[in-house]
């Protein structure tokens, strides 16, 4: 059984509004929803506006960010009640929080995203959640975030795979918490390991080690190389080629303990052309429909 949904998740964690909330609106423009042949559910109502950082927890826009994530646990919570297997159209990677504490004790998630995310408010260089939602998801945060679906952490350490991350030196030169003395359990391969031990062959071990269970796959396209992908903000060399992230995540995509998917950070301002949008669109469409 394949996704069943899709839902646009319209944020910006920069609160200002700079393009990758407009992720949804041009995804749907360029076909998604026919491509896969699903039924699209629009835009949940959430925005994040407040571009200041907040001085006690280092987040830009804390308590709207705080209220989207609720939102998103809620109607999150709902889909997966219901059955379905949806596909939330990004925005950016802070909808994570909310998906995370909607999913039940036995779901996993596989993080597949160019950059680990696991600053805190301090270390962060940008105060955006963005930078740090994968170390909310592990415990590391403020109160509001970190307990949003019940006593921290959102999802224990040992149900989190890391794949595709290329910025571990720069967060440590941040001077940002390191995952692997502080989430010890999580397993992480960045882009290194993942072509060492071979695209398809790594993804097909996560997926076979998870096949019977269910996981929760989310896409950040900034694992892509700006080469293949110049349409994100944060742009950084030596990311993969979308034939190496297809074989990494067909294998997931395709598997039937899949409960659901997000795909984020593409900025329609950076796309003039409308290039990308069409290319993600089509890419999706051979990843979960064909």
């Amino acid at each position: 059984m394949g996704l069943t949904s899709l839902l646009g998740i319209p944020i910006d964690c920069s609160g200002r509004l700079v393009g990758v909330e407009r992720m949804p609106a041009t995804l749907r423009a360029a076909g998604l929803a026919a491509r896969l042949g699903l039924p699209d559910g629009g835009d949940l109502p959430v925005s994040l506006t407040d571009p200041h950082r907040d001085p006690v927890t280092g987040i830009i826009a804390f308590e709207q960010v705080c209220a989207v994530s609720e939102v998103i646990r809620q109607a999150v919570a709902s889909l997966l009640t219901a059955g379905e297997r949806p596909l939330l159209m990004g925005g950016c990677c802070t909808l994570l929080i909310g998906v995370a504490a909607a999913l039940d004790d036995d779901v996993s998630l596989v993080f597949v995203d160019g950059h680990l995310d696991f600053y805190d408010g301090r270390s962060s260089p940008t105060g955006e959640t963005a930078d740090m939602e994968l170390a909310i998801l592990t415990g590391l945060g403020p109160a509001g975030l970190v307990d949003l679906g019940g006593p921290p952490p959102l999802l224990e350490p040992a149900r989190i795979t890391v794949l595709g991350f290329r910025d571990e030196a720069q967060a440590a030169a941040d001077g940002a918490p390191d995952p692997r003395r502080l989430a010890p359990a999580m397993r992480l391969l960045d882009v290194a390991a993942l072509r060492q031990q071979g695209l398809a062959a790594s993804g097909a071990a996560v997926a076979n080690r998870l096949a019977q269970s269910r996981f929760w796959l989310h896409l950040d396209l900034d694992v892509l190389d700006p080469s293949a992908l110049p349409a994100v903000d944060y742009l950084q060399p030596g990311g993969l080629s979308w034939a190496e992230l297809t074989a990494l995540v067909t294998p997931l995509a395709q598997s039937p303990a899949l409960s659901g998917a997000d795909v984020t950070i593409y900025n329609p301002t950076l796309d003039l052309t409308g290039r990308y949008a069409h290319q993600i669109v089509d890419w999706l469409g051979h990843l979960f429909a064909d």
